[in-house]
């Protein structure tokens, strides 16, 4: 029953399904915006919706609403989430164009089981608004944080993939209303779920290709950190080779200013030797490095990337309480401390020099807290687990080899942006 004949409900129930298909295309999308902005730019859009529809119903019937509605309602959904949500445009018409779809088909059942039960403008309301709560909720709840993870990380091949729910739409559109409505023609509603069986074939193909390549690009980004890792531990196994080298040649110097030390007194020149040891004092450039904690591998790391911070002009804040027996392999720890101040290092370089500064504070009680604090330019987004989402390809390889590190150790880690700072912060 299509209830055609009643005006002020076949209105009604355009709108109703209008606005659950909103909510399954937002429990998988991920905003840029405000919740009051969202909301308010759906409202606006659901009054489009209502003007329309009453218009065309009222002069063309609402057949012809059905036959057009791909292109006047749709459509215009599908841009206007993209546009609240960050996502790539084929991405976005692959993900709302697939909730359009399944919503077709959820609102053509709920038509027919309404149909086969003598039920009335109630019952069938009642219907639709517990199916689509169901399917709301079970989005939000199961799919929502998975597909989400699965878009970050899978960022190529849309653009051919959004023509499968584009075209099997339209196909569904077409063979419910032509000749005429699917309740009318019993050989339409089978073609239409023998459609249904092809859309669920070719989904599960879908997915299948997507998860392999998901497992793809984590392979991939796995053996980045790797890269990375081993890249850093070769960085301090030359930082420690040179200083090694520099402490050889130093006692060599010093052996022989000693040897002409000893010379001089045993030739009694006192003056000699005090001119010697004043002319060594100024021509010896021994540098004293700064001591942050008693562990050389953790020490080098800090003295090293803070070192490099002061020379690009960033403004140091600095308290360090670090415990002599860690609660973890120091050059695990290390990698750590590098990794977040190389981001916070990078992230200040792209500020005015003035607004460069970095806050990093470790403490060991009540619990040994890593937390360095950054200002920076732009928008930063999170993933699903926490996770910053990298602006450029490449990027983030460093804070998803904090995250490898805290999971790998039970370790609690939070990334926060607030107010124009990032913080980065790891408890113990």
């Amino acid at each position: 029953m299509l209830f055609e004949n009643n005006f002020p409900y076949t209105v009604f129930k355009v709108l109703l399904i209008v606005m659950c298909t909103l909510g399954m295309m937002c429990s998988t999308t991920k905003f840029k915006y405000s919740a009051k902005k969202v909301f308010f730019i759906l409202f606006l859009y659901l009054l489009y919706v209502l003007v329309h529809s009453t218009a065309i119903i009222h002069f063309c019937g609402f057949l012809f609403l059905v036959q057009v509605f791909p292109f006047t309602i749709s459509f215009p959904a599908i841009f206007m989430i993209y546009k609240l949500a960050k996502a790539h445009p084929a991405l976005a018409v692959f993900t709302h164009a697939t909730q359009i779809l399944l919503s077709v088909y959820i609102s053509a059942t709920i038509t027919l089981v309404n149909s086969a039960l003598h039920g009335s403008e109630i019952s069938d309301c009642l219907i639709r608004l517990a199916a689509y709560l169901v399917i709301i909720l079970l989005e939000f709840a199961f799919m929502r944080r998975p597909f989400l993870q699965l878009t970050a990380i899978v960022q190529k091949g849309w653009g051919i993939l959004s023509l499968i729910p584009c075209s099997f739409f339209l196909l569904a559109v077409t063979i419910a209303t032509y000749p005429k409505n699917y309740t009318k023609n019993p050989s339409g509603v089978l073609l239409i779920y023998l459609l249904g069986v092809v859309i669920v074939v070719i989904y599960f193909s879908v997915f299948q290709y997507l998860f392999m390549q998901y497992r793809f690009q984590m392979a991939n980004h796995n053996q980045e950190l790797l890269e990375l890792q081993v890249q850093s531990l070769k960085e301090k196994a030359s930082e420690t080779v040179a200083a090694a080298e520099k402490a050889r040649i130093d006692i060599h110097d010093t052996r022989h200013r000693l040897q002409t030390i000893a010379s001089l007194v045993e030739s009694g020149k006192t003056q000699a030797v005090l001119d010697y040891i004043n002319n060594s004092i100024s021509q010896f450039q021994l540098r004293t490095p700064v001591h942050y904690c008693n562990d050389p591998i953790l020490n080098a790391t800090l003295s090293s990337y803070l070192e490099r911070a002061a020379t690009e002009n960033i403004t140091l804040e600095t308290r360090f309480s670090i415990p002599d027996a860690l609660p973890v392999d120091s050059a695990e720890l290390s990698i750590v401390f590098a990794n977040a101040l190389e981001n916070a290092i990078t992230a200040c370089c792209r500020l005015p020099e003035e607004e460069r500064k970095i806050i990093c504070k470790c403490i060991q009680k009540p619990k040994l807290m890593l937390e360095v604090s950054n200002p920076y330019a732009g928008t930063i987004t999170f993933s699903n687990d926490g996770l910053p989402m990298p602006d450029e390809y490449g990027h983030g390889i460093g804070t998803r080899s904090i995250m490898a590190f805290c999971k790998k150790n039970d370790v609690f880690y939070n990334f926060t942006a607030e107010n124009g700072w990032f913080t980065v912060m790891i408890v113990f």
